[in-house]
């Protein structure tokens, strides 16, 4: 019933009993309760659109708690805190090789900066999200990129549920986005969607209808595996980009900077997406037919005319039958932009505990 109020915040109480298989006094006990408790609040009352008594807007009290968020990537670590309804704040800060007991103690103070930007208290928190660039091993641990690989030496849910004294839930980052995108961006008009995560690596988030798909291992979207070891160096990572632009002699220091070198050497940057186009759809060729999507948001840290050049470049495989072509995803790109994987991150505790 909350998970339902919060994808629609036009919900009123009428509505949500029209879709719920509960009997009208059922429902309205249950919102009654959760009215009582503090979750919900009654907002004004909303005419019908045919014949009846207008009814009550359903609201998430955004006072009822808060979550945290975390998101590691290769050189900087995005920090996230989110109400109970969705409003967040967030920040993000530079890492550069730093201990891992180094980025906690500058997450306990963005931690602390934030929950007193949102005015909440610690004790206000239900639990942390975490998610890392790398895909997941057997012993529970991530295995990221070099950047962050001292990380993986860290039993990432229980160094940070000890650290904070709360409870954590941890993904990857192009998972955690990819929520974000769901829950605050394309996926308001997609329930089918795959999010891919152009960072320091490439990876890739799939929803299906409206959830999270994780697969056996908790490595669905690992799509760097359907490269080969040759074409791996040449798939469209932002750190192999950021690779090719100093080799040809351009001072670009970081994924961040990558957005200002586009527009000093466009045709280097033009050369580069001509080498990787064909490993990029390969992938978009294969999550269609895999997933069947209805949409691929082009996300992560990658810059917006980047992202358009991409799908410039994109094609296709599939062919006609009978004079008939199978429905295709639309390609866009995400605007929510800042820090999506933290605030994806936030929403691990909520989703696990409440919604």
């Amino acid at each position: 019933m909350l998970s339902a109020v919060w994808q629609d915040p036009e919900q009123t109480r009428a509505s949500l009993t029209a879709r719920m298989e509960l009997t009208q006094q059922s429902v309205h006990r249950l919102l009654s309760t959760l009215h009582e408790d503090g979750m919900i609040l009654f907002g004004p009352l909303v005419p019908p659109k045919r014949k009846g008594k207008p009814s009550p807007r359903l609201l998430l009290n955004p006072r009822f708690g808060c979550a945290l968020g975390v998101s590691l990537d290769t050189d900087r670590v995005g920090v996230a805190c989110m109400d109970f309804a969705g409003g967040h704040v967030t920040r993000q800060f530079s890492i550069a090789g730093d201990s891992v007991e180094a980025v906690l103690n500058r997450i306990d103070e963005a931690f602390d900066a934030l929950l007193a930007q949102a005015r909440f208290r610690r004790e206000d928190a239900v639990g942390v999200g975490c998610a890392i660039a790398g895909y997941l091993m057997k012993n529970g641990r991530y295995n990221p990129p070099e950047p962050l690989k001292h990380w993986s030496e860290v039993d990432l849910a229980r160094r940070v549920s000890e650290r904070f004294r709360l409870p954590c839930w941890t993904d990857n980052n192009a998972n955690t986005a990819a929520l974000c995108e769901a829950m605050f961006g394309l996926g308001r008009s997609y329930r089918n969607l795959v999010y891919l995560s152009f960072n320091y690596g490439f990876g890739a988030g799939i929803i299906s209808e409206g959830d999270l798909l994780h697969g056996a291992f908790g490595n669905a979207g690992e799509i760097g595996m359907i490269f080969t070891p040759e074409e791996a160096e040449s798939r469209p990572a932002l750190g192999l980009l950021l690779a090719h632009l100093r080799r040809a002699g351009h001072d670009v220091r970081s994924i961040e900077e990558i957005g200002a070198a586009i527009g000093r050497v466009p045709d280097e940057v033009a050369v580069w997406a001509d080498r990787v186009a064909p490993q990029l759809n390969r992938v978009i060729n294969a999550v269609t037919a895999v997933a069947d999507p209805e949409c691929i948001v082009f996300g992560g840290q990658i810059p917006r005319p980047l992202a358009q050049a991409f799908i410039d470049r994109a094609e296709f495989f599939a062919r006609p039958r009978h004079g008939h072509i199978n429905p295709l995803p639309e390609l866009e790109i995400s605007t929510l932009g800042g820090e999506t994987p933290a605030v994806g991150a936030a929403c691990l505790p909520l989703r696990a505990l409440l919604f």
